[in-house]
Order: structure tokens, then C-alpha cells, then sequence
């Protein structure tokens, strides 16, 4: 509720500038960073599913009603710098949180590393492919970024050292995030260590849930556009016009219910709301990939 009253995304990084509106699955992370009983939570995503806006939220909240020393990594120093600049634009577009951040220089790693000063903690952002400087940081909170693209060098996992960083903190939030990139890379291990959330849908036909899996999209051959989902449930045939509504009924369901402290979230493009995640276009990229 905070993130929607008072996140604003900025017209350089959204094609939907203006005030936040978190999607339905979005507010399942959320809630799951809000749990006090929750210590790590991991979300296997695809592209298009908002995770980085969200990502920025979620930050932008922990600074404005929870300050605590917080470390934001991504694979590479680029990476790190491009995620500092797009984090500062939304918190200039957001009247709540504008000028709570200071600019802090670290004359040792000027060029690995971004660092803001707030009241009650601060903010760095990291690279993986530079993990020297975690060893000389704590942090409270913990935003690990593509986790499948870090890489083991002479001074250990990444993942590792980061999470060795929170250990002096009873209440660490660790919050890991990452499109897959291998069959059983980071995200994939730790989802498979999570309580296994997956984004169960509201059938608009019969009304039983069940999550949209890629085997249950069908299309008449040759046609992308009449790409359809069918429920598996009861065979129903779904238009994508009824997505929106699907989602909106959705829920989160753990597969695992008996892991305590780590929740994990699977998250796939069919039920993106956005545009470039229609089912048609999604089945048009589908069928260039296989023909390559």
C-alpha cells in the first residue's frame, strides 16, 4: 500500500510514468518481505514481469520507513552503475522520498561502487564480478540481482560473501532475484530450497485455480493470434481478454509449505499484464526461436 501511495516511476525508465500500481503477484513479494518469520525470499522470474520496478519500490520503501544499512548487488560494475542512476531517478520522481539520499564517494573502489547516505542507514550498490569490497560491509538488508549471471572468482561465491555480510543481523531480509539462465543454476537452487510459490489463476470458465504453464497455451498452427490457454482443470477453453481478470483473482500457493523462513516465488510472462506478454505475441517469439 505504501509503494502504490507514494512510488512514482520516472519517464526515463517506464513506458507507465507516474504513480506505481503494483500487479497482484507483485504484492505476494511484498507481503513476504513484510512477514517478520520470513528471513529469505527468492523470486525465478521471466522478463516482463515488472521485477525491477518493483525491486526499486521495495528499496525505496525500506529507506523511508525502515532505514538500515542496505546492499544492492548486480553482476557486473555497469550493471551497478546503471541500477544506481535508474534507483536515483525514482526517488527524485517520488515526492517521499526526494532528497532523503546522500552522495557518499568511496575514494578505495571509485569505480565498483555507488554508495547513498540516509538517516538510519545507507545504500551501496555493488558488482558481483568485484566482490573485495563486500568483505569490508554489513548490511541489514540484502537485494541480490540476476543471481545466474554472478561468477565464482579467487574471493569465493558472490552469493556467499553477500549473505555472510547480513549475519550480524537477527531480522536480514535477503531478497534474490534472477531470470534463468541454466538448468540448475543460483535461482534455480535456491527456489528449489524456497517453500515454492507458484501464481495460481482464477479460471474464468469453472472458477478452480491452477497456474498458466507454457504446455497449456495452444494455437492453431501457423496462427499466433489465436493463441489460447486451456485450463487444466477441465479443459476450458480461456480467450487471453480474460487474463487481466485471472490475474487480478489470482493467489500465491506454496508447494512446499513446510520450508519455514524462505519463501519462494516462480513467476512466468503468461500472466504478465504487459502488452509485449500477450499469449499471441509470446507464441510469435516461441515459433522464430524454434525455427533457428
Amino acid at each position: 500500500d505504501w509503494i502504490e501511495a507514494n512510488v512514482f516511476l520516472p519517464a526515463e525508465s517506464s513506458a507507465t510514468p507516474g504513480r506505481m500500481k503494483l500487479w497482484p503477484y507483485q504484492r505476494g513479494i511484498c507481503d513476504a518481505l513484510d512477514d517478520p518469520n520470513v528471513e529469505r525470499v527468492t523470486v525465478m522470474k521471466s522478463a516482463r514481469i515488472g521485477y525491477t520496478a518493483l525491486l526499486g519500490g521495495i528499496i525505496g520503501s525500506y529507506v523511508a520507513n525502515a532505514p538500515a544499512p542496505i546492499l544492492a548487488i548486480q553482476p557486473t560494475t555497469d550493471d551497478a552503475r546503471d541500477w544506481a542512476v535508474e534507483l536515483e531517478q525514482v526517488f527524485e520522481a517520488s515526492p517521499a522520498l526526494r532528497g532523503l539520499l546522500t552522495d557518499e564517494s568511496d575514494d578505495n573502489n571509485p569505480s565498483t561502487m555507488r554508495a547513498r547516505r540516509f538517516a538510519g542507514g545507507g545504500l551501496k550498490f555493488l558488482a558481483a564480478r568485484s566482490p573485495r569490497p563486500l568483505r569490508r560491509h554489513t548490511a541489514k538488508v540484502l537485494c541480490l540481482d540476476e543471481i545466474d549471471g554472478y561468477e565464482v572468482t579467487q574471493e569465493g561465491d558472490p552469493i556467499a560473501l553477500a549473505e555472510m555480510r547480513t549475519q550480524t543481523f537477527r531480522d536480514r531480509k535477503i531478497l534474490a532475484g534472477s531470470t534463468p539462465v541454466f538448468d540448475f543454476g543460483a535461482i534455480t537452487s535456491a527456489y528449489a530450497k524456497s517453500d515454492q510459490r507458484i501464481y495460481e489463476v482464477c479460471c474464468a470458465s469453472c472458477g478452480e485455480f491452477s497456474e498458466i504453464r507454457w504446455a497449456d497455451i495452444r494455437w492453431t498452427e501457423g496462427d499466433p493470434d489465436s493463441a489460447h490457454w486451456v485450463c487444466p482443470n477441465n479443459g476450458c477453453i480461456v480467450e487471453e481478454r480474460y487474463k487481466p481478470q485471472m490475474v487480478a483473482q489470482g493467489r500465491w500457493r506454496a508447494t512446499a509449505p513446510e520450508v519455514c523462513g524462505h519463501a519462494g516465488f516462480k513467476i512466468n510472462a503468461l500472466i504478465s499484464p504487459h502488452h509485449n506478454a500477450r499469449w499471441s505475441k509470446l507464441v510469435a517469439e516461441f515459433l522464430i526461436a524454434k525455427r533457428n
